[in-house]
């Protein structure tokens, strides 16, 4: 059956022992080795340190759903294990990693608001009950933060263009991306990636899906685009290397879950 969830900024009233936690240590979630059974409050209410901050994310199936930083044990706190979110990506629906991706990326913007960048004051709740901290002194608003990125597969016929970046250190083989700039549009933005990273130029550009990506906290926008010419040319301290692949040539590719492997897959079959 499907889960459904509905997101929300704020709770009333006391935790029931059975709202499910997303419990986060560094990128790991805590959870059973079935990849899809969240801790519930009451199991792990008494390890919980009164220092740490339970942030409400919204309710799944009806059941209240809060965050909570948590070092990782020594001991596995049984019947559950600490996970590498990066891990669980193709083995996770979509419902489940937007969650853990929501805890992530709000944990992320507790962690940095604490104190206002403005003028240094304390940060407090939002008068409003909103998703926001305000300076108590100065009364500057913090917002959790989305980066935009641009992603996307370049077709030459029956072949498209991917990329390693040196940071592959297994050598994986992605569509191109970077971030938006300021005062660019998302296709500029693409556009100029392509010319930076590998030198050539593109046309017919157009949106295929988003994807929310906690690493840290990046809306991905993808592409797909034509080759319009140009020669391979390698920005050396992005690219390591790059090409055009055939569906019966590909190197090694994202896993499944991640907006690169879906762009890639969505190309190769609208070749055949």
């Amino acid at each position: 059956m499907t889960q459904h969830f509905i997101s929300a900024a704020h709770f009333d009233g006391k935790i029931p022992r059975d709202a499910l936690l997303v419990a986060l240590s560094s990128t790991a979630l805590l959870l059973k080795a079935d990849l899809r059974t969240l801790p519930e409050y009451g199991e792990l209410m008494w390890q919980i340190e009164a220092k740490q901050e339970l942030l409400f994310l919204g309710y799944w199936d009806g059941r209240p759903v809060f965050t909570v930083e948590m070092p990782q044990a020594t001991d596995p706190l049984e019947p559950y294990d600490w996970i590498e979110l990066r891990q669980l990506l193709p083995q996770i629906d979509h419902a489940f990693f937007s969650i853990a991706a929501r805890a992530l990326q709000i944990h992320d913007w507790s962690r940095n608001h604490r104190f206002c960048g403005r003028c240094g004051g304390v940060m407090g709740a939002h008068p409003q009950n909103e998703r926001a901290r305000v300076c108590t002194q100065c009364g500057f608003s913090a917002y959790p933060r989305i980066n935009p990125c641009v992603i996307g597969v370049v077709k030459r016929g029956h072949e498209i263009l991917l990329a390693r970046a040196h940071r592959f250190k297994n050598g994986m083989f992605s569509a191109l991306a970077g971030f938006v700039e300021v005062g660019e549009s998302a296709e500029e933005t693409f556009i100029r990636e392509v010319r930076e990273e590998v030198g050539v130029e593109i046309n017919n550009l157009r949106y295929f899906s988003s994807q929310a990506w906690p690493f840290p906290s990046n809306l991905m926008l993808g592409f797909v685009a034509d080759y319009a010419g140009g020669e391979l040319v390698l920005q050396d301290d992005e690219i390591a290397e790059a090409g055009f692949f055939h569906a019966d040539n590909l190197p090694l590719i994202p896993p499944h879950g991640s907006i690169a492997r879906a762009l890639i897959e969505f190309c190769l079959t609208e070749n055949r």
